[in-house]
C-alpha cells in the first residue's frame, strides 16, 4: 500500500489543482459556488500532503499486480473527491452526483444534467480530460506490461520481471502530445468563432473521447458545420494508439508497430462513415453533403467511443444494433477509446483463418504474425474478449429492472462497458437517466464504467487481488 500511496497522492493533488479553474470561473461569472471549489482544492491538497509525507523515504518499487491495484484505486477514489462539489453545484443527490463524477472521469458521458452554471461544465470538462490522460498512462505503464487482454507491450525490459514501467516516465512521454492536441483543438475552435467556454468544453471532450458538454456547445454543433469538421481529425486521433502518435510526431511512421491497426481504423471509419451517411440521408432527407458530413462525424465519434452526436436525435435515425456493435468494437489499443479494440478483433480473425488453413493443409507452416499471436498473448486476447462479453451480459441483467425495455438495457450496458454514454442518453426518447435507477443498478453501472477503463479484465484482476492477496 505504501508503494501506491505516492502516485495516488499525486492524482489527488492534481484534482485539487484542477478545482482552481472552476473556482476562478465561478468568481468571474458572479456565481456563489467559488467557495465550494476552494474547499475541494484545500481538502485535496491536505489529503495529498498527508499521503506524501507519511510515505517519505519508502522504496517505491512496485509490482505489476500492485500497479493494477493502484490504477483501479485511482479510478475509484479520485471521482469521490469531486462528488461533494458536484452535488452542491448541480443539486443532485449524493449517489447521482457520485455517478456523474465517475461518468465524467471515465469519459463516459452518461449524465442527468441538462443545464447548469459554466463552472459546473468546466469542472466536468477537466475531470473527463484528466480521465483521458489517466487512461493512456495506465494502459502504457501498467495494463500493457501486465499483459492484460493481450495489449501490446512495447516497453524496454530491465529490472525485475514483475516491475511496472515508471509512471512518471510514461506521463512525461505521453502528456506533451495530449496537451498539444488539446491546445490545437481549443485554438481551432476559437478561430472558427466559438467562445472560449464552448471551445474549452469541446476540446476537452474530443481529446479525451468524452461527451460532457454544456447546452451551448451542443447548440454550436447543431447549428454550425465548422466545429464538426474541426473535431473530426481529433476524434480519429483519439481512436488510435499513442505509440502511433509518437511515431508520427518523430517521423518514424514506418517503424511504428501499431501502423497496421491505425490504418485499419482509418479505413473502417471511412467505410462506416459512408454507410451511416447513407442511412441518415435516407431517414432524415438531409442534403447529401450534410448527410455525408454527419455520417463521417458520427462514425469517428462512435469508433473513438466518445459518442457525441452531430445533432439532436441523430442516433434515433440509425439502427441501434449497428450502433451497439460499433462501440463494442471501439478503437485502437493504447488509446482513450474503449471497447474490444481493433487489435483484438484482427488477432482473433487471423487466428481463425490460421486454424481453418490447418484443417485444409495440416502440415502448413505459417508465420506467427499471420496467426494473430501465440502463447500468452493470444490467451490474453481471448480472455479480454470473453471478459467484455461477460461484463456486458451482467450489466444488461443488472440494469434491466429499472429500464422500460430490453432495447434500453442493451443500449445502457453498451454505453457503460464501452464508456460511450450518448449511445444511451441520445438513442432513447424518454429513457430514464442511469443515475435515477435503483441504487444497486447505479453501483453496477459505476463498476462497469471503471471496468471499461481497466480493459475489462483488469477489474477481475483487481477483485482477485482484493480476495487472494498472495
Amino acid at each position: 500500500m505504501a508503494n501506491a500511496a505516492r502516485p495516488l497522492s499525486a492524482g489527488i493533488a492534481a484534482i485539487g489543482v484542477f478545482a482552481l479553474v472552476p473556482m476562478a470561473v465561478a468568481a468571474r461569472t458572479g456565481g456563489d459556488h467559488a467557495g465550494v471549489f476552494a474547499a475541494t482544492f484545500g481538502f485535496c491538497l491536505f489529503l495529498a500532503g498527508l499521503l506524501r509525507f507519511t510515505t517519505q523515504g519508502v522504496n517505491m518499487r512496485m509490482s505489476r499486480a500492485g500497479g493494477v491495484a493502484l490504477v483501479a484505486g485511482m479510478w475509484l477514489v479520485l471521482p469521490l473527491l469531486a462528488t461533494p462539489s458536484l452535488a452542491i453545484v448541480s443539486g443532485l443527490p449524493p449517489l447521482a452526483a457520485w455517478f456523474e463524477a465517475l461518468s465524467a472521469f471515465t469519459a463516459t458521458g452518461l449524465t442527468a444534467l441538462h443545464q447548469g452554471p459554466a463552472s459546473l461544465y468546466v469542472w466536468l470538462g477537466l475531470l473527463q480530460w484528466a480521465g483521458g490522460l489517466l487512461t493512456v498512462v495506465s494502459a502504457v505503464a501498467v495494463l500493457a506490461p501486465a499483459g492484460l487482454g493481450g495489449l501490446p507491450d512495447r516497453t524496454p525490459r530491465g529490472g525485475a520481471a514483475l516491475d511496472v514501467v515508471d509512471l512518471s516516465a510514461v506521463l512525461r512521454e505521453t502528456a506533451p502530445a495530449y496537451l498539444a492536441a488539446t491546445a490545437a483543438a481549443l485554438l481551432l475552435m476559437m478561430m472558427s468563432g466559438e467562445s472560449l467556454y464552448v471551445a474549452f468544453t469541446l476540446a476537452t471532450a474530443v481529446v479525451s473521447a468524452g461527451a460532457h458538454l454544456p447546452p451551448e456547445a451542443q447548440l454550436a454543433l447543431m447549428l454550425d458545420a465548422a466545429p464538426k469538421w474541426l473535431m473530426l481529425p481529433f476524434l480519429i486521433w483519439s481512436a488510435t494508439s499513442v505509440r502511433w502518435h509518437r511515431a508520427l510526431l518523430t517521423r518514424r511512421i514506418n517503424a511504428a508497430p501499431e501502423q497496421m491497426e491505425s490504418l485499419l481504423i482509418i479505413g473502417w471509419w471511412a467505410v462506416l462513415g459512408i454507410v451511416l451517411g447513407g442511412l441518415l440521408f435516407q431517414a432524415d432527407a438531409f442534403p447529401a453533403l450534410e448527410a455525408a458530413r454527419d455520417g463521417l462525424f458520427t462514425a469517428a465519434s462512435l469508433i473513438s467511443t466518445s459518442g457525441i452526436g452531430p445533432r439532436e436525435g441523430s442516433y434515433g435515425s440509425l439502427p441501434l444494433g449497428l450502433v451497439i456493435l460499433v462501440v463494442l468494437l471501439g478503437g485502437g489499443a493504447l488509446s482513450v477509446a474503449g471497447g474490444l479494440k481493433m487489435l483484438r478483433l484482427r488477432a482473433i480473425l487471423l487466428r481463425l483463418r490460421g486454424d481453418l488453413m490447418r484443417l485444409v493443409y495440416p502440415h502448413l507452416v505459417q508465420p506467427s504474425a499471420l496467426e494473430g499471436g501465440v502463447g500468452s498473448t493470444m490467451r490474453g486476447i481471448w480472455a479480454g474478449a470473453a471478459s467484455l462479453g461477460l461484463v456486458f451480459g451482467l450489466c444488461v441483467m443488472a440494469l434491466s429492472p429499472g429500464l422500460p425495455s430490453l432495447e434500453a438495457a442493451l443500449a445502457a450496458a453498451a454505453a457503460v462497458v464501452t464508456n460511450t454514454g450518448p449511445v444511451y442518453d441520445a438513442a432513447g426518447g424518454g429513457w430514464p437517466a442511469i443515475s435515477s435507477l435503483p441504487a444497486p443498478s447505479v453501483l453496477v453501472a459505476g463498476i462497469g464504467m471503471v471496468a471499461g477503463r481497466l480493459e475489462i479484465i483488469g477489474l477481475f484482476v483487481f477483485i482477485h487481488l482484493a480476495v487472494w492477496r498472495t
